[in-house]
């Protein structure tokens, strides 16, 4: 979330044309970082959970990471410089791609550090990647030129610092010290590739719709509301580093459905916290990103409806993972991403906004479930739905509300203040429900339940 505390000033900074451009070298980042993994992080994390020599395997696979993203980026760099011409102005997505590569071989030392349950080491890694990069971004801007090209340099800068950090924090093994681990990796990770490539898709597909069709400064309004659907997913990312741990290493013993209902709700219950204080921020936050624009702050109450879905597709996805059952991703979710993309190309013709907002909404809801159905057919641990569906209903009545409201900024201000107050108090009650359930032998399990024995492996 580093990159929202530097858009209000590198948007005033740049010229519509420019932030365009920084604009969509952020989703080429994510796009590429997915396809350069190829799935890899979810198989570190797994493997390094097997009973014998997990830490090498782990740490074999990670160093097998950085080799090929690296490797990658760097030729698809220097084919991108080559193909440019002096003044076609995109040597900024050079920069952009070998950030790409980079930032590969940061998420797969994040996965060796969050099977370590290292923290604040995993928390180093993404401030680097996120604020201390965009940070370097901004200060380049203002010091050299107001361009793209500058920003991107500089981002990949920081990013080549984080990448080292990275590398000298969990020091990778040569592929070669567990190859066999290795080619079992890339064979459950390959399937995850167009899988993740249609989640994000999904995630930031509607920015290459609105690029085609309209240009980059509509890309520009839309990205500076895309941050209220954006927040959302990078809480419960982040999240998800502890739920994913626990999946996995549960699925190891005999409490897997244990965990996997203790996960689901807390998944539905924070997923819908953070749906409704994202929707109820809108309009103040937009009124700080961008100014007053009453299109914009209504696409910002609507896009924080995928975020109950999006919580539900982590879960599943997890559990599937653990369980080996990664063959349907391939199929699944870029059928998905093609029929959300044809329901997206009206909206994005028409520069219908806030109707392409829900489109996302809507079909991050389907992937929910679709995943949900995949965990069945599995015959997996049963992922409870009801706290989901209650999630889900909350949050749009919520949303149904805040768009009945004016976009002043003194709602603005009340909206917040009052959200935070109901997430406050909802948030006691729950903390004091779980403490009182895990008093008692048999009641939730808890993250403590599960340090123990990561401990005992050893980092």
């Amino acid at each position: 979330m580093g990159s929202l505390f530097i858009q209000p000033f590198s948007i005033r900074i740049l010229d519509a044309t420019e932030w365009g451009k920084v604009g969509l070298a952020t989703v080429i980042l994510q796009v590429g970082q997915v396809i350069l993994s190829a799935g890899l992080p979810l198989a570190i994390t797994k493997a390094y959970y097997t009973p014998v020599s997990g830490h090498l395997h782990a740490r074999a696979i990670a160093g097998a990471n950085y080799i090929v993203s690296l490797l990658i980026a760097i030729i698809a760099a220097i084919a991108l410089a080559g193909s440019l011409t002096p003044d076609s102005g995109g040597y900024g997505f050079v920069w952009a791609i070998l950030a790409v590569g980079l930032l590969s071989t940061v998420v797969g030392a994040q996965a060796v550090l969050r099977a370590q349950e290292r923290p604040l080491a995993f928390i180093l890694l993404s401030g680097g990647a996120s604020l201390g990069s965009h940070l370097l971004g901004l200060s380049a801007i203002l010091v050299f030129g107001h361009s793209a090209s500058i920003y991107l340099a500089a981002f990949a800068i920081g990013m080549l610092a984080t990448a080292s950090v990275g590398f000298w924090l969990t020091r990778p093994a040569w592929p070669s010290a567990a190859w066999k681990q290795v080619k079992i990796a890339f064979r459950l990770g390959l399937p995850v590739m167009p899988h993740s490539l249609a989640i994000i898709l999904l995630m930031q597909g509607d920015s290459f719709l609105l690029q085609v069709n309209q240009g980059n400064e509509s890309v520009g309004r839309y990205v500076a509301a895309a941050a209220f659907a954006l927040g959302p997913f990078a809480v419960l990312a982040g999240l998800n580093n502890v739920w994913m741990a626990r999946i996995m290493q549960a699925s190891q013993g005999r409490n897997f459905q244990e965990v996997v209902s203790s996960v689901a709700k807390e998944g539905a219950w924070i997923s819908c916290i953070v749906a409704v204080a994202a929707s109820s921020a809108a309009t103040l936050g937009i009124h700080i990103l961008k100014g007053d624009d009453n299109t914009v702050m209504q696409l910002a109450k609507v896009l924080p409806l995928a975020t109950v879905g999006y919580a539900l597709y982590l879960v599943c996805m997890s559990v599937l993972f653990a369980m080996h059952k990664t063959g349907s991703f391939a199929i699944a979710s870029p059928l998905l991403a093609v029929i959300a993309g044809f329901a997206a190309l009206y909206p994005a013709r028409t520069n219908d906004l806030v109707l392409l907002g829900l489109v996302k909404g809507l079909a991050f809801v389907g992937l929910g479930l679709i995943f949900l159905w995949l965990v069945r057919r599995a015959n997996g641990p049963r992922v409870q739905t009801k706290f989901f569906m209650a999630a889900l209903v909350t949050s749009g009545t919520a949303t149904g509300l805040l768009f009945l409201l004016p976009d002043s900024l003194l709602v603005g201000v009340a909206t917040v203040v009052i959200a935070g107050l109901i997430a406050a108090l909802f948030g006691a009650i729950y903390m004091k429900r779980n403490k009182r359930m895990t008093a008692f032998p048999g009641g939730t399990p808890t993250p403590s339940n599960f340090s123990t024995s990561n401990r005992k492996q050893g980092k």
